[in-house]
């Protein structure tokens, strides 16, 4: 039952976005898996320079958080707004010039473009006595994962083991079925598959996430790492 919920809910939207562009067999429409390609119509114009800016986390440890992604990912401290003794807002990005590192900008330059660029994350922390905010590990929410492509996920493995982060899947791993991302109390409830979509679920997500790794940043949120040049794990 548990494995079922990590299968079901807690992976496969993390999945998806690199899975196979197999299109669904008009001979055999109950065959899975299969892509649903979106369509070649245009935005409406008026929303001509809309895009993503930033994800915003709470974060129960300013200093640590921003350690963390400086360290592991080469995000780089923008600024921070104190906005009153408790409340503070901190943007971290990459240089947007190219990838990260391809086009350094300045710490000016990038405050300057904050809202041109893609790819930031805002920190929200409340210094206040209290409870932890609880991350994706303790309870279920809307938020199911940070992505981040880098160009050697070996690499990338080292940093995260070196900064001591939790890992819950390494390159080449099968994924777990025990611990936190088995909880349901986490990752929802999928306790009415039946045994055979179960099965089926289970290899195609092993196949999916092959070069993947599923890791967890200070806070308990899910990190899905993936390769630059995955190749073709679906031809």
């Amino acid at each position: 039952m548990l494995a079922k919920t990590l299968l079901a809910f807690g992976l496969l939207p993390a999945v998806m976005a690199c899975g196979s562009m197999k299109p669904r067999n008009a001979n055999a429409p109950d065959e899975y898996p299969f892509t649903e390609p979106g369509s070649d119509e245009p935005s409406d114009p008026a929303t001509k320079g809309y895009f993503m800016n930033h994800i915003s986390l709470n974060v129960n440890n300013l200093t640590r958080s921003r350690n963390f992604y400086s360290d592991v990912f080469g995000f780089r401290h923008m600024f921070t707004y104190n906005l009153t003794p408790h409340l503070s807002f901190t943007y971290m990005g990459h240089s947007q010039g190219g990838r990260n590192g391809t086009g350094y900008q300045t710490t000016e330059e990038l405050i300057r473009f904050k809202n041109n660029n893609a790819g930031l994350i805002e920190m929200v922390h409340f210094s206040v006595e209290g409870e932890d905010i609880p991350g994706t590990d303790k309870r279920t929410s809307t938020l199911s994962h940070l992505g981040i492509v880098v160009p050697s996920i070996d690499s990338a493995l080292e940093r995260l083991e070196s900064w001591g982060a939790t890992i819950y899947k390494r390159p080449g791993e099968d994924l777990p079925t025990e611990g936190y991302m088995s909880d349901p109390a986490s990752l929802g409830d999928a306790t009415n598959l039946s045994d055979e979509e179960f099965m089926q679920i289970r290899a195609g997500m092993k196949q999916l996430n092959l070069l993947n790794i599923f890791a967890a940043d200070p806070d308990g949120n899910l990190l899905e790492i993936l390769p630059q040049d995955e190749g073709d794990l679906f031809g």
